[in-house]
């Protein structure tokens, strides 16, 4: 009963409020790229997108990027440590949803099965602001984007008003709950045509003290280091250069859950490295094209397992996986008898692998080579073309519709014989928004995604089972259906979607044999069938000048197709609210709220993680209280205080508590 009341009373809500006519502050449109590769006000996009904005960003004292997805509608965000956070969109997380930097891939062939930690690799003070395409997204952007797409857009000079400016920035951030520091130095100015941001950032998180009776959770400290780049140079009005380069070193990152709850006396990702950069041209108008971009990106992901195992104490494993990925990228554009804007292009990505696996006996100091998860010297490679049209058909309909075409081949030697594997996708999708009243939008779509099997799919992995290679793979496909209604007048924009996705060949761990000592041999295969719904609904609302009032509510139920029993990792009913007041000029507070509902629909998997259990995942409520305070445009100071009640508290399949009352403040120099 109290889901039902909990999701009914907010739909009940949001229908109220929309119904509200005001005279108030004007909702300014907000733009976005990421759900078209073309600049349309959201609530004209026929699909659901979220936008975390750069005002959120800057007053949000966050210190982690996964952190800031909190409010977000249709975006829940699993932790397995303090240096993790994998975001689940529509029951999918890992590698079914895909993470871009500036709309350049982040993932990898690489990425592993179920939550991850690469997003955390970000750093959140180089963000500008974050778009979230909630659904398939495979035609613009090709495999993992089952479940969405996260695009991270990264700051870059805006302002060219002098021939040559600077200005520059020093910042020291605070949290108690881990005892965290956290500092920044940047400079960012202009000379002529040529902009530039520069910037390092320092982090240093202690053992992360939970709420209620958790205390000092064990391992969970850290210490990470950043620095970033990016240069943009004008040729002219309509064409623009643009060069960009991050790094981002994470030290002995524990992965805490494999030592509280499991079998591990130590297990740390050591390193954790993200090397990444891109040189791009773009162009508004050149030659018969209304819209040119280039890419050229250079991706390379370093990770390394460190595993001491409690049965083994002696013995250390480690594990190194270092992937080079070469990425191109031509997107070219034209509009067409007015009322067309056609979209295309080709891609090409490019991994490299080089990996070692040894085992060291801690008392002699022997060491022993292993067969690493992936082959050392192992390739995987994609190419794709791809065409949109954004269509103007009536004059209160208008449509999106595209096609994608994939190819994906990957190498690599196992057991001294030389296995190959070959698979190809296609995609497509059709949205349509039509316009009910000059504040109202209906809006609904089908789409068909993919995610193409990656290498640890096809060469399994070590870490967990004896498994054996499969080169008849194919990939996992989705077909998805949502309608929504988007919602907008000078004081409140709302949304509310319903979707329903089936799913086909998701790709599991299969039991194919025994070895002599009766240990399972396991392969990766095609096996299970799924469909997944839900409603996703979220609201921003002016009441006056002073006063507003943000809110967000997430329903999701996923089940196996044939057997109908719930699928794993699926998230609860949860839900957030923000009411901020701003008294004066350079003054602001915030209270917030988030919760969560029980969860106990659980699949076997669930069952047997001991992150989950039986019992399923308790639900909670957690508020929040933040204020900030400009005295001079040189001079910001933030301060919070975060789970006010103390609750000791985690999100559905994390393996670490959330922090218990954190005090959290931030200071900002700007000259």
């Amino acid at each position: 009963m109290i889901t039902r009341y909990s999701f009914f009373s907010a739909l009940t809500l949001f229908i109220a409020v929309s119904a509200f006519a005001d005279e108030h502050p004007s909702h300014l449109p907000r733009i976005v790229v990421t759900a078209t590769q073309s600049e349309r006000d959201a609530f004209l996009v026929p699909q659901a997108v979220s936008t975390i904005t750069p005002e959120f960003i800057d007053n949000s004292l966050e210190s982690m990027t996964p952190d800031l997805f909190r409010f977000t509608p249709g975006v829940y965000i699993q932790k397995t440590n303090q240096g993790g956070g994998s975001p689940f969109i529509r029951g999918l997380t890992g590698k079914q949803v895909l993470i871009l930097v500036d709309g350049v891939r982040l993932n990898n062939s690489f990425y592993r099965f179920g939550p991850h930690q690469y997003l955390n690799t970000i750093d959140p003070h180089i963000i500008e602001r974050i778009e979230t395409v909630r659904g398939p997204s495979s035609v613009l952007y090709g495999t993992d984007a089952l479940g969405g797409a996260i695009n991270i857009i990264t700051r870059k000079r805006t302002d060219f008003s002098k021939s040559l400016g600077y200005d520059g920035l020093l910042s020291a951030h605070f949290e108690s709950a881990s005892e965290a520091g956290v500092f920044r130095g940047q400079m960012e100015g202009n000379w002529n045509r040529l902009g530039i941001i520069a910037g390092a950032t320092g982090k240093r998180y202690d053992d992360l003290d939970g709420g209620g009776s958790s205390g000092k959770q064990i391992p969970s400290a850290y210490d990470e280091a950043d620095a970033d780049i990016k240069l943009n140079y004008r040729l002219n009005e309509d064409e623009e250069l643009v060069f960009a380069a991050q790094y981002t070193r994470q030290f002995d990152v524990p992965k805490t859950s494999e030592v509280t709850l499991g079998d591990k006396l130590k297990f740390n990702y050591a390193p954790q490295e993200r090397r990444f950069g891109y040189l791009e041209y773009r162009a508004n108008r050149l030659g018969i094209f209304d819209g040119v971009r280039l890419n050229i990106s250079y991706n390379n992901q370093r990770e390394g397992e460190e595993i001491i195992g409690e049965r083994t104490p002696g013995i250390e494993t480690r594990e190194l996986t270092d992937v080079d990925t070469i990425g191109f990228t031509l997107q070219l554009k034209n509009r067409v008898l007015d009322s067309h804007v056609l979209t295309y292009g080709a891609e090409y990505y490019h991994d490299d692998y080089q990996t070692r696996m040894k085992r060291r006996d801690r008392t002699t100091g022997s060491k022993r080579t292993l067969s690493p998860g992936t082959p050392d010297g192992a390739t995987y490679e994609s190419w794709a073309v791809y065409l949109q049209d954004e269509a103007h058909l009536l004059d209160t309909l208008d449509g999106v519709f595209g096609i994608r075409y994939n190819r994906y081949e990957a190498a690599g030697e196992v057991a001294d014989q030389t296995l190959g594997f070959e698979t190809d996708a296609v995609a497509g999708n059709l949205n349509l928004a039509y316009r009910l009243t000059p504040n109202l939008n209906l809006v609904g779509g089908l789409a068909f995604g993919f995610r193409a099997p990656n290498m640890e799919d096809f060469f399994g992995r070590v870490d967990f089972f004896n498994e054996i290679p499969n080169t008849s793979l194919q990939p996992e496909e989705s077909f998805s259906k949502e309608i929504g209604l988007k919602y907008r007048s000078q004081a409140l924009s709302a949304e509310v979607f319903y979707f329903h996705t089936d799913y086909e060949g998701f790709i599991d761990r299969a039991t194919v044999g025994r070895q002599p000592d009766g240990t399972p041999i396991k392969q990766r295969r095609n096996i299970n069938d799924a469909e997944i719904q839900g409603v996703e609904a979220g609201t921003e609302f002016w009441l006056n000048p002073q006063w507003r009032f943000g809110a967000s509510l997430t329903w999701t139920e996923g089940r196996d197709a044939r057997t109908k029993a719930p699928l794993r990792r699926i998230p609860p009913l949860y839900g957030s609210a923000r009411l901020v007041y701003y008294p004066a000029d350079r003054v602001w507070i915030e209270g917030s709220v988030w919760w969560a509902d029980d969860q106990d629909q659980l699949a076997a998997g669930d069952i047997e993680d001991p992150r989950i259990g039986p019992d399923g995942t308790p639900g909670y409520t957690a508020f929040g209280l933040k204020a900030g305070y400009t005295p001079h445009p040189r001079h910001e100071l933030l301060v919070g205080l975060e789970n006010l009640s103390d609750k000791q508290y985690k999100a559905h399949g994390s393996g670490i508590f959330a922090p218990g009352l954190n005090v959290l403040a931030t200071y900002r120099f700007r000259f």
